[in-house]
């Protein structure tokens, strides 16, 4: 496992690109989002190859969606689900078109049983909850070395080089 700044990542790069990128990116985080936001302009401007999954856009969307209920009803972030179980119609009213907009930026590979396969060796080689062994699993089986991430369990995989913000 090779570790860099995401900024020093080499034009002509394929990359895929994991929700804690695009969550910061999103909401404009103090400590990340400008260099997030960076990446993803130089994603946009086709200096990389970016790649995400439905997973990504799974991950994201519900950070996207915690984060609206948690400034719009001034809850607690552990108390989003539970809201949300009482009060469905709250999710109706978030205009998720920002986070569906970035989406497009991006190549989404598709998720096939080849990987819901490698998916299982990547939880028992790597030691990886199901998402990140989905992302794993997604990115050999489509020849992708390099993950943008903030999540350290993504070290843990020896032929991933990790570029975090």
């Amino acid at each position: 496992m090779a570790l860099g700044n995401l900024s020093a990542l080499p034009t002509g790069e394929k990359i895929y690109i994991d929700s804690t990128i695009l969550t910061y990116h999103l909401f404009n985080d103090p400590v990340h989002g400008k260099r997030c936001k960076e990446f993803i302009g130089r994603v946009e401007n086709g200096e990389f190859e970016g790649f995400i999954s439905p997973i990504i856009i799974s991950e994201t969307l519900f950070n996207f969606i915690k984060a609206n209920i948690v400034k719009d009803y001034g809850i607690k972030p552990k108390e989003v689900v539970s809201f949300l179980k009482v009060k469905p119609t709250a999710i109706s009213n978030i205009d998720i078109r920002k986070a569906s907009d970035l989406f497009g930026i991006f190549c989404i590979l598709p998720i096939s049983e080849l990987e819901v396969e490698a998916c299982y060796k990547a939880i028992k080689d790597h030691a990886l909850l199901t998402n990140d062994a989905f992302h794993v699993a997604t990115m050999k089986g489509h020849g992708i070395t390099n993950i943008a991430t903030n999540d350290p369990d993504f070290e843990r995989v020896g032929w991933l080089k990790v570029w975090k913000p």
